[in-house]
């Protein structure tokens, strides 16, 4: 659809900084977008845009966009442990409902550092532990697992560094659910229930901030990843209809040439490759 964009995380590399006394390193693979997360010790990061060295220690995550020239030095008393997650980031926009060339993403909007609570820890060590142990033997599911789990991570960070009100919040998970979950089966009242919302709120709020029913929004992202399928992958129809959320092959392909008027099969023909 025109003006849309689908955004891509690609897992580059995630290793840990085990806890050697007094160590000290470099920023080396600057051409990426990375997060150090400190799970213990303490230490001193420094970089050319402040006089004074950052003191890090467990409970911090940083996010360093690529270009971010970084020197680490590790306690002597207290060694740092960190876990490093390098990625890409890329857009993939749309014009005249053709999925053009990917563009590389300069920064995300999130916070250089940011210092979590014990129990935000907590969360935030699960996730990147799950980052850390995807190792499905197909490339395709081990990329739509580690797509699925940054991008709840990125939600998540900018989530806890701003205020909200309460059902402006239950919007805003419901839309990411929606984004990230939209393969799975929606009843809308199960939706509303979850984030602790009621179902004409919550309509209110989608009409009001994203012009759309909830509905309407869960078939746009699913009519959208279906094209981005269609056109950059081989898979055959069903495989699509069920990455998408359809039920059947049949239903993929009745809904598909409602919204776009043609169908999937005769969508990719006419424009993969162009």
């Amino acid at each position: 659809m025109e003006g849309l964009s689908h955004r891509m995380y690609h897992l580059r590399l995630v290793y840990e900084k085990l806890p050697v006394p007094g160590w000290k390193d470099i920023r080396n693979t600057t051409d990426i977008h990375s997060f150090y997360w400190i799970m213990g010790g303490e230490g001193e990061f420094s970089h050319p845009h402040d006089d004074r060295p950052i003191q890090v220690q467990a409970g911090h995550l940083l996010y360093l966009k690529p270009g971010f020239a970084l020197t680490m030095t590790s306690s002597v008393e207290h060694p740092l442990h960190i876990r490093m997650v390098l990625f890409d980031v890329l857009d993939i926009p749309c014009e005249n409902q053709i999925w053009l060339q990917p563009v590389p993403v300069d920064s995300l909007q999130l916070p250089f550092i940011k210092s979590y609570v014990q129990e935000q820890a907590v969360w935030i060590q699960a996730q990147l532990k799950q980052i850390g142990a995807i190792q499905n033997a197909d490339p395709h599911e081990r990329q739509t697992e580690f797509q699925y789990l940054l991008s709840r991570l990125i939600h998540y960070m900018r989530d806890t560094n701003e205020s909200m009100d309460p059902y402006l919040k239950a919007f805003h998970d419901a839309k990411f659910w929606m984004e990230t979950c939209y393969n799975r089966p929606l009843r809308l009242e199960e939706l509303a229930r979850t984030f602790h919302i009621s179902v004409s709120q919550l309509r209110k709020l989608f009409m009001q901030h994203v012009g759309i029913s909830p509905k309407e929004y869960l078939n746009r992202i699913r009519n959208e990843k279906a094209k981005t399928l269609l056109l950059l992958t081989e898979e055959p129809m069903k495989a699509v209809a069920d990455a998408c959320g359809f039920a059947d092959e049949f239903h993929f392909g009745k809904m598909f040439r409602a919204w776009n008027e043609i169908s999937p099969a005769r969508f990719r023909s006419l424009h993969k490759g162009t």
